[in-house]
């Protein structure tokens, strides 16, 4: 709460919050969010919260960003994304939430290892843990599409956009 206070008095125009949860339990963590977006909103200053928590994600923002590997993989409104995660790593990280599986289960598991940022895969950075991962994902990074509301950034979820397009031009 101190540490808020003191960001506040340099009055930002943008606070950015780097996993402010961490490390607290629910109740506090509430809290501390609640105080965050009153004092964001009494002041007009906007909030970057950055974390790995999708809970306080889904319940605190409007958009989202979706990073691997220091790259924006998916962007757009924060519903959309948890509701229909189009990127494989996204569909990886919902699916592994506790409330994904069945009670006592093991939990999901995205294969495979986070890479070095000092030996990130050419192409798109998420193709060796990927199972769409084709040759072309090797080599080159996906420029983003667009799904729904949200920018991708992945060649299957293009390809599929592509497929929709010729069965709909072809049932005209």
């Amino acid at each position: 709460r101190v540490i808020i206070a003191i960001a506040l008095l340099l009055d930002p125009e943008i606070i950015v919050a780097d996993e402010p949860t961490t490390a607290l339990d629910v109740t506090i963590q509430a809290e501390i969010m609640a105080l965050l977006l009153d004092l964001c909103e009494q002041e007009n200053v906007a909030l970057m919260l950055i974390t790995h928590d999708l809970g306080v994600v889904s319940q605190v923002t409007q958009r989202m960003l979706v990073m691997y590997s220091g790259r924006i993989i998916e962007q757009g409104p924060t519903r959309e994304i948890i509701n229909d995660a189009q990127h494989p790593y996204t569909q990886g990280l919902i699916n592994a939430l506790p409330q994904m599986g069945e009670p006592g289960a093991r939990l999901f598991q995205i294969p495979g290892s986070m890479p070095s940022l000092s030996k990130v895969p050419t192409g798109c950075p998420f193709h060796p843990r990927c199972k769409f991962a084709t040759d072309q994902c090797r080599q080159t990074m996906p420029e983003y599409v667009r799904s729904g509301s949200v920018d991708v950034a992945c060649y299957e979820v293009s390809n599929l956009i592509e497929q929709e397009k010729h069965m709909q031009e072809a049932g005209s």
